[in-house]
């Protein structure tokens, strides 16, 4: 297990870098579907290519994705 302070240097690193990618590899598209509820979970789908978004019923909007970061974080778990 790794101390606190290095999970805080290490979410510095990885939160910027994972915004990046997804800026750059996310999906831009607009045509998205209605929204959804399966299991108690709420999302939109992408028409164009598939990729699913949460949505907050309570905003009444999408939660910003961070997908990459999870993957990321699968990186400190084996570097620790």
């Amino acid at each position: 297990m790794m101390p606190s302070d290095a999970i805080s240097r290490w979410d510095r690193l990885v939160t910027p870098l994972a915004n990046v990618l997804d800026l750059a590899f996310g999906c831009h598209h607009s045509h998205l579907s209605r929204v959804f509820t399966l299991k108690g979970r709420s999302y939109k789908v992408c028409c164009d290519c598939g990729k699913d978004f949460d949505y907050s019923l309570q905003k009444m909007s999408i939660v910003r994705p961070r997908r990459v970061r999870p993957a990321l974080g699968h990186l400190r778990i084996r570097h620790s």
